[in-house]
């Protein structure tokens, strides 16, 4: 079995000082890369020295089953 990890995005927002900066990408940017969210962070750090950031990576997987195995005949159990 594997699960494979597709669609990987990221958020970053800055939260250095008090009250936090919040400055983020621009709303054309939502839907970045891990690699775009760095880039990101460099870009602000140069401008601001601001060194703390707030950052999420989300990605989509599916889970595909053992062969052998019908997903619609498995019970759940809690």
């Amino acid at each position: 079995m594997r699960v494979e990890s597709v669609g990987v995005r990221a958020r970053i927002a800055c939260v250095s000082g008090s009250p936090p900066c919040g400055a983020e990408p621009p709303d054309a940017a939502r839907e970045l890369t891990p690699g775009d969210v760095q880039a990101w962070a460099e870009y602000h750090f140069r401008r601001t020295g601001h060194r703390r950031y707030a950052r999420a990576v989300c990605d989509t997987v599916q889970w595909d089953p053992p062969p052998g195995i019908d997903p619609r005949t498995i019970e759940a159990r809690l």
